[in-house]
């Protein structure tokens, strides 16, 4: 299930919550502090897991075009 990062819209509490977009679009999601339904959506970044320590791939990794491989 992806993480999603809210911020309602009535008290201005950021949260985040673990759902599936199934629930995100089914407007299931309700502030914890002060419970309402009027939450927005926030972006927010990803990982790639890539971190500096070779992102899981033979030769090191780095991704496309990176010359790990020779």
């Amino acid at each position: 299930m992806p993480l999603y990062e809210f911020q309602c819209r009535k008290c201005g509490h950021q949260f985040e919550e673990l759902l599936t977009s199934a629930e995100v679009e089914a407007g299931k999601v309700k502030c914890p502090a002060c419970k309402s339904k009027r939450v927005e959506r926030e972006f927010s970044a990803f990982a790639t897991g890539s971190g500096g320590f070779g992102g899981g791939l033979a030769g090191g990794g780095g991704g496309c075009g990176s010359g790990g491989f020779t």
